[in-house]
C-alpha cells in the first residue's frame, strides 16, 4: 500500500527557479522542499498533522538538517557515500517499523 499521494501543481517561473536553486543548495528533493514548508505552514496556524505523522516527519527533518550541517562543499569520498547511504537504509527501515 503507498503510503504517499503525488500532486502536480504549478508555480510562477521565478519561483520554481527559486525552489530548484534551494532544494539543491540543501542537498534535498523538491518534494522535502514542499513538506517541510507544509509542514511550518500547519505549525503556524496551529492545525496538528494525522496522529503519529508528525512524530515520523519531525524525525525525518531532524535527520535532513544534521546532513545539511554536516554537509560541505567539497565532494565526498566512496567511503563517505558508502557510509551515508548505510545510515539513511537503516533509519528508512526503522521509520517503515514505527507504529501509525
Amino acid at each position: 500500500m503507498r503510503v504517499t499521494r503525488t500532486w502536480t501543481i504549478s508555480l510562477p517561473p521565478d519561483m520554481s527557479q527559486a525552489a530548484l536553486r534551494l532544494a539543491r543548495a540543501e542537498h534535498r528533493t523538491k518534494s522535502e522542499l514542499v513538506r517541510e514548508a507544509l509542514r511550518l505552514y500547519f505549525a503556524q496556524r496551529g492545525q496538528p498533522l494525522a496522529l503519529g505523522a508528525d512524530v515520523r516527519l519531525s524525525r525525518v527533518g531532524e535527520l535532513a538538517e544534521l546532513y545539511r550541517q554536516r554537509a560541505s562543499t567539497r565532494q565526498p569520498s566512496e567511503a563517505q557515500l558508502r557510509r551515508s547511504f548505510r545510515g539513511v537504509r537503516q533509519l528508512h527501515e526503522r521509520l517503515k517499523h514505527l507504529p501509525p
